[in-house]
């Protein structure tokens, strides 16, 4: 398959430009469909088209502990719900490759303590209002 990517090609960064590290992640867009059924349709469920409700984007990923000042202000910013602009990007070798940016939320800090392996971070950045995506061209 021509085009695919490597999942160590995405890119978080915060609102000031810098990385914040190296994470596997999980990105979803979440959005309700608005139901506008009502006796003139039958039985029929029917939705209103191009519109949802409870847009948002949720980013979820492992990170491993490190002592970055970046990574330090991510896991102290979760302890309070402090929100910062993140971006995710997809890298590729496409001319302009895809990104998603937000005001977020990091949320659901849990660190797994193995004994005698690398110490990981897990995180949820939650967006808070609107969300800008930019579509990949090639």
């Amino acid at each position: 398959m021509s085009g695919e990517i490597n999942g160590t090609n995405i890119v978080l960064v915060n609102g000031t430009g810098a990385i914040v590290g190296q994470m596997e992640g999980t990105l979803t867009f979440n959005g309700s469909p608005i139901d506008i059924s009502n006796k003139s349709y039958a039985d029929n469920v029917t939705l209103m088209d191009a519109e949802l409700a409870g847009k948002q984007l949720q980013f979820s990923g492992t990170i491993v502990y490190n002592d970055d000042t970046q990574f330090r202000k991510v896991r102290a910013d979760s302890l309070v719900g402090t929100q910062d602009d993140y971006t995710i990007t997809y890298v590729s070798n496409a001319t302009t490759d895809e990104s998603f940016t937000a005001a977020m939320v990091p949320n659901g800090l849990s660190d797994a303590l193995p004994q005698g392996d690398k110490v990981s971070t897990s995180i949820t950045f939650l967006s808070s209002g609107p969300i800008t995506h930019v579509p990949a061209v090639t």
